[in-house]
């Protein structure tokens, strides 16, 4: 089934976190979660295959140097081959069972500082630019609750949207002409 232009990855990792596979992903993560290494690189795969399968308008990049003056990559570069829409800069963080939620915490915060003060080439602009995390335990929802707190008292929207089976998305979104 294709569908009609993609104009925001959050909606699209929501449902890939939510309707997809019958809601086997849930699942999935939870056997990840614990897994040396843990499960973004699947994550971006799977999130990456769902894209592709349903916009053909679409290319989806991993893992591109986006940033100038720097060798730090982001994990999609999504751009719309009828440039309908401005192309997706995004980086992901999946909290893995091998980290603390204070370290998942500050790594959605190192991707959001690197998407604020890193800047993007020109051949990547108009765009949007995305800092989302998956976040599974009780603990980084609380770290992260606390910290939009902060956020928005610096002028820092991050938003969070609970999926299934204690899964949630945080996101932060930022236009960059």
């Amino acid at each position: 089934m294709v569908l009609p232009d993609l104009t925001d990855i959050v909606d699209r990792i929501w449902f890939w976190l939510n309707k997809s596979n019958l809601n086997i992903v849930p699942k999935k993560i939870e056997i990840a979660y614990t897994q040396k290494g843990g499960w973004e690189g699947w994550a971006q795969v799977e999130i990456a295959y769902l894209v592709q399968v349903h916009y053909p308008n679409v290319t989806i990049d991993r893992e591109v140097n986006v940033y100038t003056g720097t060798r730090k990559e982001n994990d999609f570069v999504i751009k719309d081959n009828n440039n309908v829409t401005p192309i997706q800069i995004v980086e992901l963080k999946c909290e893995r069972g091998t980290q603390s939620a204070t370290e998942f915490l500050q790594s959605f915060k190192d991707d959001i500082e690197k998407i604020n003060n890193h800047p993007i080439g020109t051949e990547y602009k108009p765009a949007k630019a995305y800092a989302t995390a998956i976040s599974c335990t009780t603990d980084s929802l609380d770290k992260m609750r606390q910290a939009q707190v902060e956020w928005k008292h610096e002028g820092i929207k991050v938003t969070g949207l609970e999926c299934n089976s204690g899964i949630w998305l945080w996101f932060y979104v930022k236009d960059i002409e």
